[in-house]
C-alpha cells in the first residue's frame, strides 16, 4: 500500500462492516454506543498509522543517502569489521555489537576468519591517521568528485564514514539473489540464510520499475574522533557505529527528531542503544528489493509494520 491508499481501504472496511450479513443483529446485541466506540477506535488507529507513516517518511528521507537516480547502497558481500585504536575489550565489544546488528538485519556477515573491509578507526588525531592511511594504501574512491572527498577529510564530526561502492549484477540474471562471475558470485553466497532481500539484475538497462544494476558497498572506513566524544558510553558508540557502518547515512543527520541513535552527538538525552526505529531501518534496507525503484516506499511500509506494535496501537495490514 502506498502512503495515499489507506483512505480507500478504510472506507471499504467501514462499508463492509455496515453491509455484512447479520450486522444489524450483532449491533442490536451490543450495548448502546458500542458500535460508535468501535468505529472511533478504528478511525483513530488509522489516523495514528497515517501519522506514523508520515514520521517514517521524514526519517527515511533525512537519514538515507539516496544517491540520485541509482539504487540505494548496502552490503551485498560478507562484511568483515575490524576495530583499531581502542583498548582490546572495547574493540571486541564494538565488534560484537556490529555483528549483532548485521545478523538481526539479515545483512551478509563474514566468519571469524576473514579479510577486513569495514574499518573502525578511533584516534585523537584522525586527520593524521587518514593522511598516513591514504599514503600507505589508498582506500578512498571519488565517484562523486574530489570535492566530496575533501569534505570527508576536513569533517569535524565525531564520527565520519566513507563508503567505497561498486556497481554489480552487470548483465546477470538473478532469482532471489545475485548470480554472476567474480564479485557478484561472492555476493550470491554471502547470505545462505536467505534473509537478504533480492537484487534482481536482469540486464544493464534501467526500466520504469527497476535498475539495471545495484550499488554495493565493498569497503567502508568509519573514523572516530576520540577527542570529540563527550558524555558518550561505549554502548552508544558501538551502536552508532553499527548503524552508520551498515547504512549509507547522510553526514550529520539526526533523524528529523525521530527516536534514533543518530541523535547521539546533538541531544544530551539521546537513546542509549539502537532504537526500534533504527532496527526497523536496518531490517527494511536488507529485506526489500534493492533493484526496485520503489525500494524506499517498500522500506517505509516495512518500517511502519515493525514500529507500529511498539507505538501503542495495532497496525492495519500494509
Amino acid at each position: 500500500m502506498t502512503r495515499h491508499d489507506f483512505v480507500p481501504v478504510l472506507t471499504t472496511l467501514l462499508l463492509l462492516a455496515v453491509s455484512a450479513p447479520g450486522a444489524a443483529t450483532a449491533a442490536a446485541a451490543q450495548p448502546p454506543g458500542a458500535s460508535a466506540s468501535l468505529s472511533k477506535v478504528t478511525i483513530e488507529s488509522a489516523r495514528q498509522r497515517q501519522a506514523l507513516r508520515q514520521r517514517v517518511n521524514r526519517f527515511v528521507d533525512a537519514v538515507v543517502d539516496q544517491g540520485g537516480n541509482q539504487s540505494l547502497v548496502r552490503w551485498n558481500q560478507p562484511m568483515c569489521p575490524l576495530v583499531a585504536g581502542l583498548p582490546r575489550d572495547y574493540g571486541e565489544f564494538i565488534l560484537a555489537r556490529i555483528s549483532q546488528a548485521a545478523r538481526a538485519a539479515g545483512a551478509p556477515l563474514a566468519g571469524r576468519t576473514c579479510r577486513a573491509n569495514l574499518f573502525v578507526i578511533a584516534s585523537a588525531r584522525p586527520d593524521l591517521v587518514l593522511k598516513r592511511w591514504l599514503a600507505r594504501d589508498p582506500q578512498i574512491e571519488t565517484p562523486n568528485g574530489i570535492a566530496h572527498m575533501h569534505e570527508f577529510l576536513a569533517s569535524t564530526q565525531p564520527v565520519r564514514v566513507w563508503y567505497n561502492t561498486v556497481h554489480s549484477c552487470d548483465g546477470a540474471v538473478s532469482s532471489g539473489g545475485v548470480a554472476a562471475a567474480g564479485l557478484n558470485a561472492t555476493m550470491a553466497d554471502s547470505n545462505p540464510s536467505g534473509s537478504l532481500g533480492p537484487s534482481y539484475c536482469q540486464n544493464t538497462m534501467d526500466t520504469h520499475l527497476s535498475y539495471g544494476d545495484v550499488r554495493s558497498i565493498y569497503s567502508a572506513i568509519v573514523i572516530v574522533d576520540t577527542g570529540r566524544l563527550t558524555h558518550v558510553t561505549i554502548g552508544q558508540l558501538a551502536d552508532y557505529v553499527s548503524l552508520v557502518g551498515l547504512v549509507n547515512v547522510r553526514a550529520g543527520t539526526d533523524g528529523e527528531g525521530a527516536p534514533t541513535i543518530l541523535r547521539l552527538f546533538r541531544d544530551p538525552r539521546a537513546p542509549q542503544a539502537l532504537t526500534p526505529w533504527d532496527r526497523a531501518l536496518l531490517y527494511s534496507l536488507y529485506n526489500t528489493n534493492q533493484s526496485g525503484k520503489l525500494q524506499l516506499v517498500d522500506m517505509e511500509s516495512a518500517m511502519v509494520a515493525r514500529i507500529a506494535p511498539s507505538s501503542g496501537f495495532q497496525a492495519l495490514p500494509p
